[in-house]
């Protein structure tokens, strides 16, 4: 049952043309993208598969040097594939994985195509290892490692890597029905075209699925930056507020108090003119990582202005709120900071307050903070204040 009227060579050789395509596409996203991860990868993988294919489809190369030669290119592909995922998808163990494993199906192919020139056992060989780098990437995709929930364009590309699996686990066992001529049973099986070029297109639709990945990644960091400090990476003013209202929606409807804190980094202005803005900008991030690990998941974090953050904390009232604020002063006060080999400590002050008395909206709140936050600026810095006892006073 061949397709001749479709020309399978050509059919073939379009596919591998495409590869090269997506290739180019890749390199023009990475080349304006540079925090994407696992793309230059993906470029070789298209290259090493489109590569093999035209080495397949060449009738002026022996049918040994079209086994070692395409069956390695093909391999090596898939191979660059999984890493490329690994990358993209921040699985650090991908690469690990793989490196040594593939050098050995490096040296087995040699010993194979080169020392005991059986293509048998060759095409047998790289059939098999592409069935587990396949499967590899499918499991990748499919499995939850990190996220909970995996996108539908994932979904598609981890699909698209058990078909291609599948198919190539097929082609496998018929090449294993007849073992003195492999080759020419392959060749007579009437769905060998077929399911080839099905294998061949489930790559090309591996790669729209793939780049549909990178333009969600994209559009993710994207709308990440939109709302969040370059510097320190957590919430700028404006997503900081936005938050708010949700939290303070969920207050109201609930009845809950909330508590804020507005924290302010002293003596920011006589550092960065001692220092420079370089070592300021080292100060800002190490405090914001301390405060990032010191507040709970519920917790809204922003930083609001130059040296100055706010922490929104739902369902927890002033005394609470007090215990975070002073283990935050405690923690950045025996913080070093290093300027080369100098090391230098610095201080925070924060203001302290809750909804219970003053109210809801975020107005009343930033004001009791800041109040409370200048009496601590008032009472020698490095201080915490709640804005309770300034009632008191």
């Amino acid at each position: 049952m061949m397709i001749q009227s479709l020309d399978f060579k050509s059919l073939l050789f379009m596919s591998a043309l495409l590869a090269f395509s997506f290739s180019v596409l890749l390199l023009a996203t990475r080349a304006r993208i540079a925090t994407l991860h696992g793309l230059m990868h993906w470029v070789g993988a298209n290259l090493f598969i489109g590569s093999a294919v035209l080495i397949f489809i060449s009738e002026t190369l022996s049918l040994a040097t079209r086994a070692l030669c395409g069956g390695l290119s093909i391999v090596i592909g898939l191979s660059l594939y999984f890493i490329a995922l690994s990358n993209f998808e921040e699985y650090r163990q991908g690469r690990k994985l793989i490196k040594k494993p593939l050098i050995v199906v490096f040296m087995i192919n040699v010993l194979l195509a080169i020392f005991l020139k059986n293509q048998y056992h060759l095409i047998i060989f790289n059939t098999a290892i592409c069935v587990v780098l396949s499967a590899m990437s499918a499991i990748l995709l499919l499995k939850s490692h990190q996220r909970s929930q995996r996108s539908i364009e994932q979904i598609i590309t981890g699909i698209s890597f058990a078909t291609f699996a599948s198919f190539t686990a097929y082609r496998l066992y018929i090449l294993t029905l007849d073992k003195i001529n492999p080759i020419h049973y392959l060749t007579q099986w009437p769905y060998n075209e077929i399911t080839f070029l099905i294998c061949m297109l489930t790559l090309l639709i591996i790669n729209f699925a793939f780049i549909a990945m990178v333009n969600v990644k994209i559009a993710a960091e994207l709308t990440h930056a939109a709302g969040h400090d370059w510097l320190t990476g957590i919430m700028n003013r404006r997503r900081f507020e936005e938050s708010f209202a949700v939290s303070q929606a969920s207050s109201v409807r609930y009845g809950y108090t909330q508590s804020m804190l507005l924290l302010d980094l002293d003596n920011f202005k006589d550092i960065n003119d001692q220092y420079g803005h370089l070592f300021g900008d080292k100060v800002i991030k190490t405090f914001a990582h301390l405060v990032k690990e010191a507040v709970r998941e519920v917790d809204i974090l922003g930083r609001y202005g130059g040296e100055e953050f706010c922490i929104v904390m739902p369902d927890t009232n002033e005394a609470d709120a007090l215990i975070l604020a002073e283990r935050i002063r405690s923690q950045y006060e025996t913080t070093s900071v290093w300027l080369g080999s100098k090391r230098i400590s610095c201080t925070v002050s924060i203001g302290v307050c809750d909804s219970s008395k003053i109210g809801n909206d975020f107005k009343s709140l930033f004001e009791a903070a800041d109040q409370s936050l200048y009496a601590a600026k008032k009472a020698g810095k490095n201080a915490v204040v709640a804005h309770s006892n300034l009632l008191l006073s």
